[in-house]
């Protein structure tokens, strides 16, 4: 019966722990609602930091590093088998209570089967609430306490039930806050006995929590220290997605599946709105790290639906928590009311600013606040009112005795209240606002108070620190001289009057960056990131100053947008130009953040919830690169199928089809007139022969024979050119097709050629043959028989075959003659001279006839033709048949495939890489470089400066040129279908991927000046 009375004791007394200890402790909150979350719902693992005691480090919350050491998590080191003894210290608000109770519950839920070797009595004693017992009789035992506590809670306890507990060891014994018994000689009173406590229960675990110097003489020899420290950025996070669900389920009633995931939603944004504000303000994200001040923050955003409208609202809540409610919640005496308290360390805050320092020694407080004591009806002595100040944690004790506030926000906004109470304060405040010392101050006063004074005085000083403050504070004060609001705007609008000096430009750019970067969001690593894109007026002045390309969006000065439509060479030169304003005149260096900086999921997540939505993406380096929005295609990239689609509008809407076309006819042409001259200048050669034979006295003449056959063969090659693929193709087109195509000039050349000019060439090559045989003659006479062969016929000959090839070259200057208007219209040259293969093509870049006729674009749209013209085509093949076929037929002979993803080089200018494959070319390897290809290389390159230089896309004309040429000089091997074609980096240049994205650059910035692609590249800077 007794076990059984036992058993259900235990069973209670947990049972009454858990219920106890369900919600988290909210009555120190000044902003609260109509739901008290549970412990369980909310609970963050605080970590612990093994430290010894002279170690403890009492900094304030703006210097609390990342700790380097192992960190320890509180059940880590309670589930050991062994007693423990643990003094755990941190700074007020740091959570020990919430940890402690934490630890409580859990120990409550572990009793059971199988928990063996664990305590699973959990004993929590706020120390403050038995100090009064403990000192009355310092010998009670600790049961007699525990007894105190529970009362009748549990229900009735069996005799000496918490003796056999303590003497079993299965007790947790969990004493809260030391530091919080009110009087000295009572705190030394308590350390004794907690000291006396831990010797008589050897077995059982026991834990300490003091602020850092709260706990008086030595710890206990056989203590652990840990030092409790702040939140990282991974804790703040989840303490707020946890605080925020709670929240919303109970808001909304949403525990159901069913409504899981609208609440989750509701809960994520709310999340992510008070996430970006912390991140913007540095101050508010270092308070943060405390789990109090993170609590009242969470609280106020959450139940007034956003943070006070002021900073100074919302730090002058936070000190009336902590000198008023907080110590009211934990039944605290006060000394003194919480407003006196706020005006004494407002004076003493004061005075820290005019001396420049965060923190002081002891004497030097209490030799500041003890005349402004005496201001006051009480007999409170200075080191008393230290010693409850610093229990709040708004003043905190440092190392080596002495005091600062928590963090140097609460200094500066104090000081603010303080400077409120004098106008001797106000003015000396004004002769400060070059000092960046007293900048937070100032706009913490500004945002309260009168900022005309204030103002006034940065207006007589025009620098850019001075300035900037000075529209902080017309922006943050509520109470202003208008005519200086009215001169602040007319100081800003004169920077972007066609007449302002590029001093003031400058001056108003410093401004507006340095405003700019005080907005920040901070990466894992410390970096701050801007948290708003360079605004349209700043990349406005930025172009005024340097004559930069406008980039590809509207960049109006007076419109509040972001400056999108940058690319990225221009985007590393603004930050250079900003460097050159900012960094010496104001102390700000920017730079472009690092790709993996923005990709962080805190920092793209709070960017993507706030980036405006003409923003999709932002320069980064190295490279640069773009970044883009979660969940954004990326701006540059093109598909195979959209490259194709502009090659056959090329083919249709320019005269890039017709000229290379023609070029191939006319090439052939140019040949074959070139045999004709060679075949003149072999007649006029083998005419001498003939003379000197008649005059030999039957010797031999050496070249005679020679000569004779040159001018068959070259005959023979003409007749080859008279069948080449450019005339019989053009010549067995469709004739329609031909028509529409722009080709009746290159047709009826091709005729003339193929029926005309060969016949003609024919019948010379005729008359050679015979005179080739009458030569031949005059050999195997000489060889066999010792006389003369008919000299005379052999010159009749020549004269018949002279006659021929006369006619020949007449036709074939006619024919040229007849074609030359044709010719000058379609390559739009004043003249056409026939003859020369060297004719630049205005429509192919001014690449010559014979680049063109020779190379791959010929040949590919020759292949083309005759496809579509062969009979197994089917129906009469149109010009669109033509335009595909030649797309596809290009694309694919530079690897390119519909699925085929590119990607354009918006980053930085092709034509750097195109110049080193033009030196590259021309000292390929031991023999002679491929001069076509060094030609294509330099022609693309000189196209392609003007499109980086002011973003002005090429004439449809140029632009089908440089696709087509590209294409046509890259590569056949085909870009692997799940790869994007990467952009070609410094000295990693491979050929046809430099090519292939020149093609895609064309097109995207085409597409970008008719409005088919949307930009949308912004830049954020991050401070250097």
């Amino acid at each position: 019966m007794q076990a059984s009375t036992v058993r259900g004791y235990g069973y209670r007394y947990r049972r009454w722990v858990l219920d106890s200890l369900t919600y988290i402790d909210v009555q120190d909150l000044a902003t609260g609602g109509d739901h008290i979350p549970e412990l369980g719902e909310l609970y963050v693992d605080i970590a612990l930091v093994s430290r010894a005691a002279y170690q403890a480090s009492g900094a304030p919350l703006s210097q609390a590093a990342e700790d380097t050491s192992k960190r320890h998590s509180i059940t880590e080191l309670l589930d050991r088998r062994s007693p423990v003894v643990l003094a755990l210290l941190g700074q007020p608000g740091s959570g020990k209570s919430t940890l402690l109770a934490h630890a409580a519950r859990r120990s409550a839920q572990l009793a059971g089967p199988g928990r063996r070797g664990q305590r699973r009595v959990p004993i929590l004693l706020a120390l403050r609430r038995h100090a009064e017992l403990i000192v009355a009789d310092p010998a009670i035992s600790l049961p007699d306490v525990v007894r105190d506590m529970a009362g009748a809670g549990p229900g009735k306890e069996p005799r000496g039930w918490w003796e056999r507990q303590l003497r079993r060891g299965q007790c947790m014994v969990l004493l809260d806050g030391l530091d919080e018994v009110a009087h000295v000689y009572d705190r030394l009173t308590v350390a004794d006995w907690v000291e006396r406590q831990i010797a008589a229960h050897p077995g059982n675990h026991f834990v300490v929590t003091s602020r850092v110097h709260g706990i008086p003489g030595p710890l206990p020899a056989q203590a652990d220290v840990f030092m409790v420290r702040p939140f990282t950025a991974d804790q703040v996070q989840l303490f707020l997605d946890r605080w925020y669900l709670a929240a919303e389920r109970h808001a909304t009633g949403g525990s159901g599946r069913s409504a899981q995931p609208a609440v989750r939603i509701r809960a994520r944004e709310s999340v992510a709105r008070l996430t970006t504000r912390l991140a913007q303000h540095p101050a508010l994200r270092d308070l943060a790290a405390n789990p109090l001040l993170l609590t009242m923050i969470a609280t106020a955003h959450r139940y007034r639906g956003a943070l006070p409208d002021s900073r100074a609202d919302l730090y002058g809540e936070i000190c009336h928590v902590l000198l008023s409610r907080r110590d009211q919640s934990k039944d605290f005496p006060a000394l003194l009311s919480w407003s006196v308290k706020q005006a004494l360390l407002a004076a003493l805050a004061y005075q820290m600013m005019r001396e420049h320092v965060s923190s002081l020694p002891a004497d030097r407080v209490l030799e500041i606040v003890r005349p402004q004591l005496e201001r006051f009806p009480s007999s409170v002595t200075g080191e008393a009112f230290l010693d409850e100040v610093a229990r709040n944690g708004l003043l905190i004790e440092a190392p080596a005795g002495r005091y600062s506030f928590a963090h140097l926000t609460f200094q500066e906004y104090l000081a603010a209240r303080h400077v409120s109470t004098s106008p001797d304060h106000v003015k000396r405040l004004a002769g400060n606002v070059s000092d960046p010392w007293w900048r937070e101050t100032i706009l913490l006063y500004a945002a309260t108070a009168d900022a005309s004074l204030i103002v006034s005085a940065c207006l007589d000083n025009p620098t850019i620190p001075a300035l900037t403050l000075a529209f902080d504070c017309g922006e943050a004060s509520t109470e202003m001289d208008p005519d200086l609001r009215q001169r602040l705007d007319l100081e800003r609008q004169r920077a972007f009057e066609p007449d302002c000096s590029a001093e003031h430009r400058r001056l108003i750019a410093g401004v507006t960056a340095t405003r700019l970067t005080r907005q920040t969001l901070t990466t894992a690593a410390g970096t701050r990131i801007c948290a708003q894109p360079v605004p349209a007026d700043l990349y406005w002045l930025f172009l005024a100053d340097t004559q930069g390309p406008r980039p590809d969006s509207p960049c109006d000065p007076r419109a509040d947008q972001p400056a999108t439509g940058s690319w990225g060479t221009e985007a590393q030169a603004f930050v250079r130009w900003l460097n050159s304003v900012t960094a010496t005149a104001a102390g700000i260096e920017v730079r472009l953040p690092r790709h993996e900086e923005l990709q962080e999921e805190a920092i793209a997540s709070a960017l993507s919830g706030q980036l405006p939505a003409s923003v999709t993406g932002a320069w980064t380096q190295p490279g640069p690169e773009l970044w883009l929005r979660p969940g954004q295609p990326h701006p540059h990239e093109l598909s195979g199928t959209t490259l194709r689609q502009a090659i056959a509008v090329d083919a249709e809407k320019t005269a890039i089809v017709p000229q290379v076309l023609t070029a191939a006819v006319l090439n052939v042409f140019v040949n074959i007139i070139r045999d004709l001259v060679d075949v003149r200048a072999l007649s006029g050669a083998l005419a001498d022969d003939l003379a000197a034979r008649a005059r030999s006295g039957g010797q031999a003449v050496d070249l005679m024979h020679a000569h004779a056959r040159a001018i068959v063969l070259t005959y023979a090659d003409a007749l080859d050119l008279t069948r080449a693929d450019a005339i019989t193709q053009t010549c067995a087109a469709d004739p329609y097709l031909i028509h529409a195509l722009d080709l009746d000039g290159a047709r009826d050349l091709a005729h003339s050629i193929a029926r005309d000019l060969t016949s003609a060439i024919s019948l010379a090559r005729t008359r050679a043959v015979e005179l080739v045989d009458a030569i031949d003659a005059d050999r195997s006479v000489l060889s066999a028989f010792d006389y003369d062969f008919d000299i005379d016929d052999a010159i009749d000959r020549a004269r018949a075959h002279a006659g021929e090839l006369e006619r020949a070259d007449m036709l074939a200057r006619r024919i040229a003659g007849d074609s030359d208007p044709d010719l000058t219209r379609l390559f739009g040259l004043t003249s056409v001279r026939t003859l020369d293969p060297a004719l630049p093509l205005p429509g192919v870049l001014g690449l010559s006839l014979r680049w063109i006729a020779d190379g791959r674009l010929a040949r590919i749209l020759l292949q083309v033709l005759a496809e579509i013209s062969h009979p197994s085509w089917g129906a009469r093949p149109l010009p669109g048949d033509l335009y595909l076929a030649f797309a596809r037929a290009l694309s694919l002979r530079a690897g390119i495939r519909e699925t085929t993803q590119l990607r354009a080089a918006l980053a930085y200018p092709l034509t750097d890489a195109l110049r080193e494959l033009e030196a590259a070319e021309s000292r390929e390897g031991d023999g002679a470089p491929d001069e076509n290809r060094v030609t294509g290389f330099r022609r693309l390159a000189d196209a392609c400066v003007p499109m980086y230089g002011t973003h002005q896309s090429p004439g449809p004309s140029e632009a089908a040129a440089i696709r087509a040429v590209a294409l046509a000089l890259a590569d056949g091997a085909a870009v692997p279908e799940s790869r994007i074609v990467p952009l070609p980096l410094p000295h990693q240049l491979d050929a046809s991927d430099v090519l292939r994205t020149v093609a895609a650059t064309v097109t995207l910035i085409e597409n970008l000046s008719t409005g088919e692609s949307e930009t949308g590249e912004s830049i954020i800077l991050a401070l250097a």
